[in-house]
């Protein structure tokens, strides 16, 4: 399970356009950079292939974005 401030984390990184998402190193590096949280390659591989319901979940991600909620 991924927390929601673990998936805007990766939804920041995903929007800033900076780079392929597949590309987890440089995932990672961005997001030592923008945020806060802290995300692990494991994380970021559950939340590529848990995407869309983590999407439902929390509610953003895809054209409903709210990163800045949790600052």
């Amino acid at each position: 399970m991924v927390s929601e401030k673990k998936f805007l984390a990766y939804c920041e990184v995903q929007y800033s356009g900076k780079t392929n998402m597949f590309d987890l190193d440089e995932v990672l590096r961005l997001n030592k950079k923008m945020s806060e949280i802290e995300l692990t390659k494991k994380e970021l591989h559950y939340i590529m292939k848990n995407y869309s319901k983590l999407r439902e979940k929390y509610g953003v991600g895809g054209v409903n974005i709210r990163i800045q909620s949790f600052r």
